[in-house]
């Protein structure tokens, strides 16, 4: 067990960062939305990392040794500060009531079929093909006890595995216009909510569990920072959470709260399914795997990390290098959880792993201190933050004034952030792909701000008008 001062400083230092995270709820809801993926990430992991830190030694059964106990809270933790930092200033409040400004909020003319619309139709052309195509393989996960990954692999077709793959920019459009909405008719979109739930109920008969819903729902509420921040204005008040009551009215909340529940709900069902029938697991076997998922997985590898880095200074930089951007296992991975693993089971466990598709939670901050040691990662913690704050301000503007190209694709670059803040992946940024997305989001930006002082957007609201609607006006 850890010596009482080691106690308090854990325990103080996670208090502090969820206390950071209780403010950002109650009083910056922008960054709160904006950045709710990697916020909640973070949380939970700041959670496990002190469950180690505070109770250990327990087992890891993945990586068949016990860790803790530690001080492996404190530098994560700062990490997470100086992560955080940044969008205290991208994202206050007078630049966001500067884009107000310059908000787009004009309605579309009777008859006219705006982009929404569109959205809609196509969104749901796609939901009921893949309900058919599920009905037409016939192994439905839920029922046939498939794990998700190997009805992919083996029985899915082409529509759901593209939606594995893209799934969270689809939600993440619905999320756009669902914002839009609210920002230029003042009313919630209750057919974005419905899709959202449609595809929440088809991914859990698909095996999915919480991951899923999780990413899903959280890209689809991104850009629904805009919309709040229209609604909050200029008022400042310092009464925490205010800004709920002047952002939703009941009925909104009521609808929310419907979806929430529905994830909710089902994600459970889901884990229990997996781990019961699917993976038959018996009586207490149930809970403890529930309890070493939900403490111990996250941040069992970055635990280890810091006991190597940190208490033994066990860092090789150039060996580090190396492996994740010249010489994985496998490269058209994520080369960082290969080279945790490796360094924490061994070769022949990892490869396994990695070959069949699976791999460890965790890998940030951690891999930045295995890289740049325990000294030099911090202005590259503080880099990245900013980078994300800055592309996670351009999605905010870019709802906020209807300049919707650079908004998908300033989230289409920030996504390779949110996989390194999640899973700790840095070669994304030596993958070719990635600079033309940098590109393309140059180019928008540009072209926007060019048509902007003309009046005129690059993706328009109001595409064109319905032909008969207005022989029916004359009649």
């Amino acid at each position: 067990m850890a010596t009482l001062p080691e106690q308090i400083a854990v325990a103080a230092s996670g208090a502090a960062f969820l206390l950071c995270i209780l403010y950002i709820a109650a009083c910056r809801p922008v960054i709160l939305i904006a950045f709710f993926f990697i916020l909640f990430t973070l949380v939970w992991r700041t959670a496990a990392t002190m469950f180690i830190d505070l109770a250990g030694p327990v087992l890891s059964s993945q990586t068949d040794r016990f860790v803790g106990p530690g001080l492996a809270t404190l530098p994560h933790v700062l990490a997470y500060f100086v992560t955080l930092a940044p969008f205290f200033f991208l994202l206050r409040p007078a630049a966001v009531q500067h884009w107000l400004s310059g908000a787009d909020r004009e309605r579309a003319a009777p008859g006219m079929i705006t982009l929404s619309g569109i959205t809609v139709f196509v969104s749901l052309l796609f939901l009921g093909y893949l309900y058919f195509d599920l009905i037409r393989i016939g192994s439905i996960p839920l029922f046939a006890r498939l794990e998700r990954f190997v009805y992919t692999a083996q029985y899915a077709g082409a529509a759901h595995r593209w939606l594995i793959l893209y799934g969270n920019f689809v939600t993440f459009w619905w999320g756009v216009m669902f914002a839009a909405e609210r920002l230029r008719n003042r009313r919630i979109d209750v057919r974005y909510l419905g899709m959202l739930g449609i595809l929440m109920a088809y991914m859990f008969l698909t095996g999915n569990r919480f991951s899923a819903f999780y990413s899903f729902g959280s890209f689809f509420v991104i850009p629904l920072a805009a919309a709040v921040a229209a609604d909050i204005g200029d008022d400042r008040s310092e009464v925490p959470f205010s800004w709920i009551e002047k952002t939703f009215k009941r009925r909104d909340l009521i609808a929310l709260s419907a979806v929430l529940a529905l994830a909710a709900t089902v994600s459970a069902v889901g884990i229990y399914n997996n781990l019961v029938n699917v993976r038959q697991f018996q009586e207490d076997e149930i809970l403890s795997q529930f309890w070493e998922r939900l403490l111990v997985q996250p941040s069992e590898l970055g635990w280890i990390s810091y006991e190597r880095v940190f208490n033994f200074g066990q860092w090789q930089p150039d060996r580090v290098y190396d492996f994740l951007f010249q010489a994985p296992l496998d490269a058209s991975r994520n080369t960082t959880p290969q080279f945790l693993m490796l360094e924490t089971i061994g070769e022949p466990r990892t490869y396994e792993h990695i070959s069949g598709g699976f791999q460890f939670a965790g890998g940030f901050p951690e891999i930045f201190f295995e890289l740049f040691g325990p000294l030099y990662a911090w202005p590259f913690i503080f880099g990245a933050g900013y980078i994300a704050a800055g592309l996670s301000a351009l999605v905010v503007k870019g709802v906020i004034q209807g300049r919707y190209a650079s908004a998908f694709l300033s989230l289409y670059v920030l996504f390779g952030f949110y996989v390194m803040y999640i899973g700790g992946m840095l070669n994304f940024i030596m993958t070719p792909v990635y600079w033309i997305k940098i590109a393309a989001l140059a180019m928008a930006l540009l072209m926007e701000a060019s048509l902007a002082r003309a009046g005129l957007p690059l993706v328009p609201w109001a595409l064109f008008r319905f032909p008969a609607f207005g022989k029916v006006r004359a009649a």
